[in-house]
C-alpha cells in the first residue's frame, strides 16, 4: 500500500522543466487600440505629444504615431518622452485628417483642400494612407480628369535648392501613372484641346521630369511646347520650364545639349512660330518649327533647325526626373496596393472641378521651414 501511495504521489508531481502556455482572444491588441481612440476622443489625459499651430494645438499619443508614422517614429527615438512638436507649416484641419486615420482607420478628404492635405500626409509618413489616396486619385484620371488631378497635386510643387529638380507629395509611380494616362488620352483623341490649356505651369514642370518613356515623353514635350506657344510665355519664364526637362535614355552631357538647343530654338516664344519635336530617320529626334497663320490645330511648315539629332530609346529612366516628398520618407511605399479602402473623397467628382490656380506661377521655393525639415539649412558663413 505504501509503494502504491509513493509511485501515485511520484506521478502527481509538475515536471519543471515544462512550460505553461497561455494565449490570449483573438483580435488581442484591439482592447489597446480602443483604450487609445477611447481617450483621444474624450478627454486626452493619457497624451504625451502636444502638436502645436499657429493659435492652436493637439494632443496625441507618441505610441500612436510612432505605430503609424514614420517621421514621428525617428523623432521619438531622439527625444524626451513628453514632446511639443511645431507644425505649423502644416494646416491643422489636415493634421486632424490624418489623425483619424492613425486612430480611426477611415478618413474622408474633400478636393477643395486635397492639396493641403497631401502636404499632411506626406509629412506624417503613413504609407496605408498614402497608397489610398494615390489609388484614387490615379483611378479619377483613368476616369477622364486626369488634367484637373495633375493641377491638384502639382499644386505645392517645390524647387530643390540649386537644382532643375522638384518636389511633389505623391510618389514617382503615381506621377509617371497620371502622366501616362494624359498621353494615352491624347493619343486616343480623348482629351479636348481647351483641356490641355488648362494644365497649368507645375503641371507642364512635372510631366517634362516625370519618369516616362522616351516616346511618350516625346509627345508630352510638343504638347508642353504647344501650351508655351498658346499661353505666350514671357522668355524667363518659358526656359525655366524647359530647364527641368528629363530624357531618361540621354547620358547628361546630351541631356544640357538638348535643352539648350530646345531653349535656344522655342524662345523667344513668337506668335505664329510653335517648336516641336519631330522622330527621324534612324529614331533621331529632330528639333523643328512650326508656322501657322492662327494659334488654332491648323497643321503649318515644318523647317528643320540645324541643331543636333539625338537618339531615342524606350528607356523609363530619368536623370533628374521628379522627386516625390513621400518616396524621400518611405522608398518601399508602392502604389499599387490593392488593399481595401478606407480613405474617401467627398462629394464625388460629376462636375468639373475648378482650382483657382495661378497658372502662370512657377514652381515655389523651399521656405526656410523647408530648409530646416530637408536638412539643408543655412549655417553659419554661409555655408550649407
Amino acid at each position: 500500500m505504501n509503494d502504491f501511495c509513493k509511485v501515485r504521489n511520484r506521478n502527481l508531481r509538475i515536471d519543471m522543466t515544462n512550460s505553461l502556455e497561455v494565449t490570449s482572444p483573438p483580435h488581442h491588441f484591439e482592447s489597446i487600440a480602443n483604450f487609445l481612440r477611447t481617450d483621444f476622443s474624450n478627454s486626452r489625459e493619457l497624451c504625451d505629444v502636444c502638436l502645436c499651430f499657429e493659435t492652436d494645438k493637439i494632443l496625441a499619443h507618441s505610441v500612436m504615431l510612432a505605430a503609424f508614422s514614420s517621421t514621428f517614429a525617428e523623432k521619438f527615438k531622439k527625444s524626451e518622452k513628453c514632446l511639443s512638436v511645431d507644425l505649423k507649416f502644416l494646416k491643422i484641419d489636415s493634421v486632424k485628417k490624418v489623425l483619424d486615420f492613425i486612430y480611426f482607420g477611415k478618413v474622408s478628404f474633400r478636393f477643395a483642400t486635397l492639396q493641403d492635405d497631401l502636404e499632411a500626409v506626406a509629412y506624417f509618413g503613413v504609407p496605408p494612407l498614402q497608397e489610398e489616396i494615390e489609388k484614387k486619385l490615379v483611378e479619377l484620371a483613368r476616369q477622364g480628369k486626369c488634367v484637373d488631378v495633375l493641377n491638384l497635386v502639382t499644386a505645392n510643387l517645390k524647387t530643390i535648392p540649386h537644382s532643375p529638380s522638384t518636389m511633389l507629395a505623391v510618389s514617382d509611380e503615381t506621377v509617371r501613372d497620371i502622366v501616362s494616362i494624359l498621353h494615352e488620352m491624347s493619343n486616343s483623341n480623348k482629351l479636348p484641346y481647351e483641356e490641355v490649356l488648362k494644365l497649368s505651369t507645375n503641371t507642364v514642370i512635372t510631366m517634362l521630369s516625370s519618369r516616362i518613356s522616351d516616346v511618350q515623353k516625346l509627345d508630352i514635350i510638343n504638347m508642353s511646347l504647344k501650351w508655351m506657344y498658346e499661353r505666350r510665355l514671357n522668355d524667363h519664364k518659358a526656359s525655366n520650364i524647359l530647364c527641368g526637362l528629363t530624357f531618361g535614355s540621354m547620358t547628361y552631357a546630351k541631356l544640357v545639349h538638348f535643352r539648350n538647343s530646345l531653349i535656344q530654338t522655342a524662345i523667344p516664344v513668337t506668335v505664329g512660330r510653335c517648336v516641336r519635336l519631330i522622330k527621324g530617320e534612324n529614331d533621331t529626334l529632330d528639333i523643328a518649327f512650326t508656322y501657322a497663320d492662327t494659334s488654332g490645330h491648323q497643321q503649318g511648315i515644318k523647317v528643320s533647325t540645324p541643331s543636333s539629332s539625338f537618339t531615342l530609346a524606350n528607356d523609363q529612366t530619368s536623370l533628374g526626373a521628379t522627386s516625390s516628398y513621400i518616396q524621400r520618407k518611405n522608398p518601399k511605399i508602392q502604389t499599387s496596393n490593392t488593399s481595401s479602402s478606407h480613405t474617401k473623397f467627398e462629394s464625388g467628382y460629376s462636375t468639373s472641378y475648378d482650382y483657382n490656380f495661378d497658372d502662370c506661377s512657377t514652381a515655389m521655393g523651399f521656405t526656410a521651414e523647408d530648409l530646416k525639415r530637408l536638412g539643408l539649412e543655412k549655417k553659419e558663413g554661409g555655408k550649407k
